[in-house]
């Protein structure tokens, strides 16, 4: 229905209470204004039907639309013979037309005739009038023989006689007829009329509930818009919550409202909410604190939130809001004192008390005001505390209020029961309103006496008669509100610190992913060029490869200097490629260098100008002076060959085992230019068998590598087609 109201607009359901006129005997003796009740509710019920028809609506308004009548051949029926105003119309019936057109016609010509003879007697200055419903002329009673005609009455005084002049007679006979006629015409469309629906009872009886539940639907939903409330399915929350819950007759927002409907638009101002939320494990609450501090509103507000759910009312209440489903709902509020009947207060509270008793089980909800007055207090108060011991025991929800002390101090050893207190403002000396858990309130009956103008030596003979214990119990009760106090500052304190430290933690959340966005772009950044690198490694590998092979073409021979000076123009990547120092003592045989570019190291046998021969395990290159980079002096006890002691030459072997294709493809191509620098003439790549996808790959980079000079599969006994050794070119 919310979603009809919100699109379409609120329906109109003037009409509807004419559904009592549908008893049998009522429509018997219907007359024109009931017929037209009846006629309403027709057209109320063709034009909502209308709107539902022309608006996509829900599935239950859909049901409801399937099971209103359609009526609108009935209303065309009603509108032919009664006008809005309840009047037969001509186009009722031919007969009628016949006697309203015979009747207006007389009357027509008795005008005229009692113009004529008014001209002809110059008595008659009177205007004609109506007596007997026959038209007639007021004539002095002298001049009675002036005006041939009959006598129809005459005035109280007897001076003036009504005379209907014998040249109308006729006329007005022939109009009397004609208005017979009109008058049971219509008496006769009028009885078509009702039994036209009698015949129909049934359908306008279902159409008429139809309507009423979509009235109070609507009533529902246009409230809930007015007093901004919200929906609460009963038994969706275990236990009792109310959030900034109002009391319908409390909220400013609803006074215009209140005013139209109650004539009495009552509290304008604003008002303090209730918050109420039962903890676990707990059915009842006592409610204790000073007069006129919201106890019992607050009960009242809790008990038409729980009507207002089960008969599906917007609750006045915050998101958030929730109750359990109650079986029954048994309240005590008020006196039920009657004097007429010799009940007394107490005696009224404890019959309601007994029959609470013999129904109340976990599904009831019970709310009783002012436990244990009417009688002696400390009578009152052992029959309050057994009362709520009862009620805990049965598990029933309830709220109570009661202002004996000694019942609040008893509940603290309840299981399932828990004390609250309304509010209290030490200040100013008046209520907050505010319902707290957890401690009983003081009644503060002197404070509240004193400030309504009790004289001070009263109010200090009465402190002065309070007991050694109630004092107790009071001054305990006030260090219990102090604490709580302090509890409620620290609360607050710690709810800031916490409320930081959450701004301070989130602050750090953004900073950690920002670094992490950094992190990742300086990542990204070095595979960037790492990967830029490789690919202009390869570039210029790939050039002077092309040039060596063009100077085999042109049937040039470069010799081994030439072919070096090729080999690190290959492998120079720039800038990053460290630049040999400035410094740099001379190369001596008996150094150990590092081959720039390579992970080798080796020893220096002999020096040629520019160029050296290097040690390298086993094999003896010849290099570049500027290709070696000094790692340690020469050593003196070195003569002729000289033992190398480098790092370990890169091995002759690579395994692809469990790379990826474009990993394994980088690696291999990575293996053999170190091994065609480092002089190592065969190599072997294991790649397993599997899917075959990693042999494909090296046998794909193998053919179009410029140095391989051939490549297979090697004996079955060194792994066979797992994998592939290939010989590499090093002239």
């Amino acid at each position: 229905m919310q979603a009809f109201v919100a699109a379409c607009g609120s329906l109109g359901f003037a009409g509807l209470d004419a559904a009592d006129l549908l008893e049998p005997e009522t429509l018997h003796s219907a007359d024109a204004a009931d017929v037209v009740r009846l006629v309403t509710l027709v057209r109320r019920l063709v034009e909502v039907r209308a709107a539902l028809a022309g608006a996509g609506v829900g599935p239950e308004l859909a049901r409801i639309l399937a099971e209103l009548p359609q009526l609108e051949g009935f209303l065309a029926f009603c509108d032919l013979r009664l006008g809005p105003a309840g009047e037969i119309l001509d186009s009722a019936s031919p007969a009628l037309a016949q006697a309203r057109a015979a009747r207006e016609r007389n009357r027509t010509a008795i005008v005229s005739a009692m113009d004529r003879i008014r001209r002809q007697h110059k008595v008659l200055s009177a205007p004609f009038t109506l007596r007997r419903d026959r038209y007639c002329v007021p004539v002095p009673a002298s001049e009675r023989n002036v005006v041939p005609g009959l006598v129809l009455d005459a005035s109280s005084s007897g001076a003036t006689i009504f005379l209907e002049p014998f040249g109308v007679v006729e006329l007005n006979n022939a109009l009397a007829q004609a208005t017979a006629l009109a008058r049971a015409e219509e008496e006769r469309v009028l009885a078509e009329l009702a039994s036209a629906f009698h015949g129909r009872r049934e359908s306008l009886l279902q159409g008429a509930r139809m309507l009423a539940i979509l009235d109070a639907a609507q009533a529902r939903t246009l409230f809930g818009q007015a007093c901004d409330g919200i929906l609460l399915e009963p038994g969706a929350a275990e236990s009792v919550r109310l959030v900034s819950a109002r009391h319908p007759l409390l909220d400013p927002v609803l006074a215009p409202l209140r005013g139209e409907a109650l004539g009495d638009a009552g509290n304008t101002h604003s008002v303090v909410p209730l918050d109420l939320e039962f903890p676990d494990d707990t059915r009842l609450v006592l409610l204790s604190g000073p007069n006129a501090g919201g106890k019992t509103v607050a009960i009242k507000t809790l008990g038409l939130a729980a009507l207002m759910a089960q008969s599906g009312i917007p609750v006045l209440a915050a998101a958030g809001s929730g109750l359990p489903s109650f079986g029954r709902l048994w309240c005590h509020l008020g006196d039920e004192q009657d004097l007429f009947s010799d009940l007394s207060t107490f005696t009224g509270a404890m019959r309601a008390t007994a029959a609470l008793l013999a129904d109340a089980d976990a599904d009831t909800l019970v709310l009783y005001d002012e436990l244990g007055s009417g009688t002696d207090p400390e009578e009152g108060a052992a029959l309050a505390a057994a009362l709520l011991e009862e009620l805990a025991r049965r598990s029933c929800w309830t709220l109570a209020t009661a202002h004996l002390i000694t019942v609040a101090a008893h509940l603290e050893n309840v299981p399932g029961a828990l004390n609250a207190a309304m509010g209290y403002d030490e200040a100013s000396g008046r209520p907050t309103y505010r319902l707290h858990l957890g401690t009983p309130g003081r009644s503060r009956g002197l404070a509240i006496a004193s400030s309504c103008g009790v004289p001070g030596p009263v109010l200090t003979r009465a402190r002065e008669m309070l007991s050694r214990s109630f004092l107790a119990i009071d001054g305990y009760l006030e260090a219990l509100q102090e604490e709580r106090g302090r509890l409620s500052q620290e609360r607050e304190r710690l709810e800031r610190l916490e409320s930081d430290a959450e701004i301070a933690r989130a602050r750090a959340e953004e900073e950690r992913e920002r670094l992490s966005g950094e992190q990742e772009k300086v990542h990204r950044r070095l595979e960037e060029e790492r990967e830029a690198l490789r690919r202009r490694a390869k570039d210029q590998l790939a050039a002077a490869l092309a040039q060596l092979e063009q100077a085999r073409t042109r049937g040039e021979f470069p010799g081994k200097k030439r072919v070096a000076a090729v080999r690190r123009t290959a492998l120079d990547l720039g800038p990053d490629r460290p630049a040999p120092p400035e410094h740099a003592e001379p190369l001596a045989p008996g150094t150990t260098v590092r081959l720039i570019g390579m992970a080798s190291t080796g020893q220096v046998l002999r020096v040629a100008g520019d160029r050296v021969e290097v040690l390298v395990k086993d094999k003896r290159l010849w290099v570049e002076a500027g290709a070696c980079e000094p790692i340690a002096p020469a050593s003196p006890a070195i003569t002729g060959d000289v033992e190398v002691a480098a790092i370990q030459a890169p091995p002759a072997e690579l395994k692809l085992i469990g790379m990826t294709q474009e990993e394994a493809r980088e690696e291999v191509e990575r293996f053999l230019d170190r091994a065609l620098v480092s002089g190592i003439g065969h190599v072997r790549i294991v790649h397993g068998h599997g899917t075959g996808a990693l042999r494909r790959v090296v046998r794909e980079v193998l053919s179009h590598h410029p140095a391989v000079a051939h490549f297979a599969h090697p004996p079955q006994y060194r792994g066979g087609t797992g994998a592939t050794e290939a010989e590499l070119d090093l002239s």
